[in-house]
């Protein structure tokens, strides 16, 4: 198609060259001839590509490996296993609990499993998790003040070196439903924030979640119900969030 509009425009041209040399007498200048219109078709701008985009799915976060330590109140006793408020705290989603809680087991009083809390370091250590949770207890409540001091500073002070790399979280002692607090709860509670502070960890004090609800206690008024059971893990875990512990 460009060739034969080429040739047509050639002859034009020399059709008007002749044209003008035998008009030059009478024209007073030269006429040149007009410009050859352009026969290309127009250039159009290119389309402009579209990219598609696919939104990328949500991640979801791996739960934190989690250890609690603790008593009766931590292990659900009288209740299923699957009623202890730490094992509630895992149905959330957000941790993957292994609950090394036992009936009457404190720093310093030994409990049904035949063990202190230390009994449990070895375990821990096999654990290696990333949140280890210690509740202090009120199975130690009359022991001396001193040696609860002593066993929960060595007690932390070992569990951290099993686990270093864990993060120590301890909760303040939880009693039962009574406005009269005992005054061995500061002591038992104390000596925890003291141990868990000397590892570099965080202690949560929850004050008394089962306060003022009797209906929440199993009929020996020492362990909570289901009800009274939530209520801890609700506790427990508003405080973990508020400490930036856990989302």
């Amino acid at each position: 198609m460009h060739s034969a509009r080429r040739v047509r425009a050639t002859s034009l041209v020399a059709l008007c060259a002749g044209a003008v040399a035998l008009l030059a007498g009478c024209a007073a200048e030269p006429v040149g001839a007009a410009p050859t219109p352009s026969l290309a078709a127009p250039q159009l701008p290119a389309p402009k590509a579209t990219a598609s985009v696919t939104p990328s799915p949500a991640i979801t976060p791996a739960p934190v490996r989690t250890v609690a330590l603790g008593d009766s109140l931590m292990s659900g006793f009288g209740l299923d296993p699957a009623e202890a408020w730490p094992v509630m705290l895992a149905a959330r989603g957000e941790v993957a609990m292994t609950n090394l809680a036992c009936a009457g087991m404190g720093f310093v009083v030994q409990g049904d499993c035949g063990t202190t809390y230390a009994g449990f370091v070895p375990a821990v250590a096999a654990l290696q998790p990333q949140l280890l949770i210690v509740e202090s207890s009120s199975n130690d409540f009359w022991e001396d003040a001193d040696e609860i001091r002593a066993d929960t500073q060595d007690t932390v002070a070992e569990l951290h070196d099993a686990a270093p790399d864990a993060r120590i979280v301890g909760l303040s002692t939880v009693w039962n439903d009574e406005d009269d607090v005992p005054d061995d709860t500061a002591v038992t509670s104390d000596a925890l924030r003291e141990a868990v502070d000397a590892v570099g960890g965080t202690y949560l004090d929850i004050g008394q979640p089962l306060r003022g609800h009797p209906e929440w206690m199993q009929e020996d008024d020492v362990h909570p119900t289901p009800r009274g059971q939530r209520a801890i893990e609700q506790t427990v875990m508003s405080a973990l969030q508020d400490a930036g512990i856990l989302p």
